[in-house]
């Protein structure tokens, strides 16, 4: 069984195409609205209240007002499965630790959510503010700090600041992180997987109970040029040894995701 942390999977047509491929659960990384001239029409939250094997991480949109759009979230925790949040560092202007965001992680942690960040380099088809330093790893360490309560997720392991991106998750018993994303055609991830497994290996190794602390999630969205699935399979073998594999694909997500666990308790 997997938890796919990290996808895309915002209507039926991609939802048809993913389970063609793999089974188990995923998460819904909703976009945000500057996204929806260049990405496929979003209809994540309904989607997520037909399908048992989905759910939902609302986008919060950090240049926008907030008190309006957690309260949205809010309304809909009763009758959608949210388990987190989802803020897109790097195509938006900003620091994590910018005690403007702090609303968020306290909203957070008052209802069990998670909150993931994407952090490193972008897509290569959506606009973005391409703000490098302010979605650094660090930046996300002190918000985690500040919020010992609420998990925090470091997506795509702050690309390409891998090394410090595992450091900074091993010191902090409240991060995690993952490597979705990282076959999009064009990166050189998505050019060279062996390139791309050893220097992955080589982050991780540094700190080998780091396992427990990465999750699987695959990016998956084929509109935006994000259709890999078997290659994380291939790079997890590839890092990983076999008795890791459940906490890859299904343990760590109960960890980083509290409510997740809740939903799934029993299964």
């Amino acid at each position: 069984m997997k938890i796919d942390c990290h996808t895309h999977i915002v209507n039926p047509a991609i939802r048809d195409e993913y389970f063609s491929k793999t089974e188990g659960y995923a998460l819904v990384m909703a976009f945000l609205e500057k996204f929806e001239d260049f990405a496929p029409p979003d209809f994540s939250l309904s989607l997520v209240q037909e399908d048992s094997r989905l759910f939902l991480c609302p986008a919060i949109d950090i240049h926008r007002e907030l008190a309006p759009q957690l309260k949205a979230v809010e309304e809909r925790l009763h009758d959608t499965r949210i388990v987190g949040l989802k803020v897109y560092l790097t195509y938006q202007k900003g620091r994590a630790d910018d005690p403007a965001l702090f609303p968020i992680y306290a909203f957070a942690e008052e209802h069990q959510l998670s909150v993931t960040f994407h952090t490193g380099s972008c897509s290569l088809v959506l606009p973005t503010d391409n703000d490098m330093d302010g979605c650094n790893a660090r930046y996300v360490r002190n918000a985690a700090l500040a919020f010992p309560k609420v998990n925090f997720i470091l997506a795509h392991m702050d690309d390409p600041r891998y090394d410090e991106c595992i450091r900074i998750v091993h010191e902090t018993e409240n991060l995690f992180t993952d490597f979705s994303g990282a076959y999009e055609p064009g990166t050189h991830e998505g050019e060279d997987i062996d390139w791309a497994i050893a220097t992955f290996k080589k982050a991780i190794d540094q700190f080998p109970d780091t396992y427990r602390k990465i999750l699987y999630g695959t990016d998956f969205c084929p509109p935006i040029n994000l259709s890999a699935i078997s290659e994380f399979d291939t790079t997890i073998r590839g890092i990983f040894s076999e008795d890791q594999f459940e906490d890859i694909y299904y343990n760590n997500a109960l960890r980083a995701f509290p409510r997740l666990r809740e939903y799934l308790k029993g299964e």
